[in-house]
């Protein structure tokens, strides 16, 4: 296996965390009613979006370059 299909997989790998992230982002921002942790829920809720988000347009790149 080439260095490529190494970072591939690492790739792979990064997006599927991010969208465990990012679920228990969801959850957690649908259990908290405190005022402060909500503004704590949102911030993180946003970050985990931001970064999968990130990394799925990453993916489509790579994608996209493998044709």
């Amino acid at each position: 296996m080439g260095n490529s299909a190494n970072l591939e997989d690492e790739l792979t790998q990064d997006l599927e965390e991010a969208q465990r992230e990012l679920t228990r982002a969801r959850r957690y921002f649908n259990s908290v009613s405190d005022p402060d942790l909500i503004d704590h829920a949102i911030y993180l809720l946003e970050a985990t979006r931001k970064k999968y988000s990130y990394l799925l347009k990453k993916k489509k790149k790579q994608l996209e370059n493998d044709k």
